[in-house]
């Protein structure tokens, strides 16, 4: 036993190799492969329900499937709420998107929808970042990083 305990700590000092474990430092903005259009809730709209759970957007063509591309979306809002990362995006329909949605802008878009995680913040401004959770390079919001869509909640 008392053999086990310097060995043991001899196997633990050799994992520390002359990497670092802190993540990568983001170094420029998050951009998609496809052009992506924010739809509901509408860009700039002032009585989004706090209780929002899902985002819609519209893209120029569908994200790319490999598992290297895992795009979602990142909302800003107060700084008593701070930032939320949404769920990957799932593939949609228009027929899905509900009352009040925007109109895409591009022609044959793809629709997408994404979960949001926590309520939303009432009486509050939010922006929407897309963001590339396989790129840790990028950051979703910061100098550089262009809000696809903003909103209010009422």
């Amino acid at each position: 036993m008392l053999l086990l305990v310097p060995t043991l700590a001899l196997l633990l000092a050799g994992c520390g190799g002359g990497g670092s474990s802190a993540p990568a430092t983001p170094t420029a903005p998050c951009v998609s492969p496809v052009t992506v259009q924010v739809l509901y809730p509408q860009p700039g709209a002032t009585a989004v329900p706090a209780t929002l759970t899902t985002i819609y957007v519209a893209t120029s063509a569908a994200f790319p499937s490999d598992s290297n591309n895992a795009w979602d979306l990142e909302l800003v809002g107060p700084p008593t709420y701070g930032a939320q990362f949404t769920s990957q995006f799932s593939a949609s329909t228009a027929s899905a998107l509900p009352v009040g949605s925007a109109t895409p802008s591009m022609a044959n878009p793809q629709y997408y929808s994404t979960a949001l995680v926590n309520a939303l913040v009432t009486g509050s401004g939010f922006s929407i970042y897309i963001n590339n959770l396989n790129d840790a390079a990028c950051y979703a919001v910061g100098t550089g990083a262009t809000a696809l869509s903003s909103f209010s909640t009422q």
